[in-house]
């Protein structure tokens, strides 16, 4: 193991890497993190994410020729879904540590072969970049259960009203809208709410749901409603739109256990047990991307523990491709456990 920073190479260039990625990278102490490299299809673009960084980097247009440096340890690779799973063959087969963004293919089939593969790479970290379940809050959550703090948990609901309206970032990204992986947004989000709902209640073990598109630009489908029941005898709802705006949306999930409840947002989890006041733990939202940034480094030069292996994004892929099962079917889905 080395303690040397982590030499990183940029594959993409969208917004969530100069909006979210880079910023983290820069934020972490000590920087365990250093980008060498960015690469993207053209040379103008490339050295726009270049100038985000301040130093100098080196700046790719031809991927072989990237992942030929052996100057470069590891890859962040945030590209548009339908290209992740080749993107990580890619890095994988030329021997870098490679963090990809979620979902982390998008289908099962998909992601189960790249599991496959990976199986002969086990010296070599991959992690999915799913910062959820690096949000404090909900990791919280999860353990205040797990003590028994509310009792047995009974039911959770959780309804979100997410609009991609024209001219926002998420609706100004093309392939996010070109329907050509399964689900739309409610798997390119979906996956972050699972991973939030697992991360809280525990394992799903089936689903049943009903979709339903009401904007024609917001392909194949824009709004998702579910009813779930978890490994624990737990019950409860997940719903979300993209389609529209409501002014009176509150994103809590809230859980109804034996002995009290619970409500988890971004910023806060707060507690209420029968006889006692609510009581209200305050968490820092939005470092979740720093933090699992930290902990790649961490993987790669201690070989430390990780919450982000390939087998839980798989999971949380394989609940919400379930749920879209299920709208189509109109039968109650089981969830096959790959965590």
């Amino acid at each position: 193991m080395s303690t040397a920073p982590v030499r990183l190479a940029l594959w993409g260039a969208g917004t969530f890497v100069r909006k979210a990625h880079i910023p983290s990278i820069l934020d972490l102490p000590e920087r365990p993190l250093h980008v060498v490299a960015v690469c993207s299809r053209s040379q103008q673009t490339g050295e726009d994410i270049a100038a985000l960084l301040p130093h100098r980097v080196s700046v790719f247009t031809d991927i072989d020729a990237m992942l030929a440096d052996d100057g470069i340890d590891a890859v962040d690779v945030a590209l548009p879904i339908p290209l992740l799973p080749d993107a990580v063959r890619r890095v994988l087969a030329a021997g870098k540590h490679v963090i990809s963004e979620k979902p982390i293919a998008p289908t099962v089939a998909e992601a189960e072969a790249l599991l496959e593969f990976y199986a002969e790479r086990k010296d070599q970290v991959w992690m999915v970049g799913e910062n959820w379940r690096y949000e404090e809050a909900f990791v919280a959550a999860g353990q205040i259960i797990r003590d028994g703090a509310i009792g047995r948990p009974l039911l959770c609901d959780w309804a979100l009203n997410l609009p991609v309206m024209p001219g926002a970032p998420g609706h100004r990204t093309v392939w996010r809208r070109a329907n050509d992986f399964p689900g739309g947004f409610l798997i390119d989000g979906g996956v972050h709410h699972v991973a939030g709902l697992r991360a809280v209640m525990g394992e799903i073990e089936s689903v049943s749901a009903t979709v339903a598109g009401h904007r024609p630009d917001l392909p194949p489908t824009d709004t998702l409603s579910t009813s779930l029941r978890f490994v624990n005898g737990a019950v409860g709802s997940y719903s979300v739109t993209y389609a529209a705006r409501s002014g009176l949306a509150t994103p809590s999930l809230h859980i109804v256990g034996s002995e009290g409840s619970l409500r988890v947002a971004a910023d806060a989890v707060t507690i209420w047990r029968e006889g006692d006041d609510p009581s209200v733990r305050p968490f820092e939202p939005l470092r979740s991307v720093e933090r699992e940034m930290a902990a790649f480094a961490q993987a790669i030069q201690y070989g430390s523990f990780h919450r982000n292996s390939p087998q839980e994004a798989l999971q949380d892929l394989a609940v919400v491709e379930a749920m879209l099962k299920a709208a189509e079917t109109g039968e109650r889905q089981y969830v096959e456990s790959y965590a």
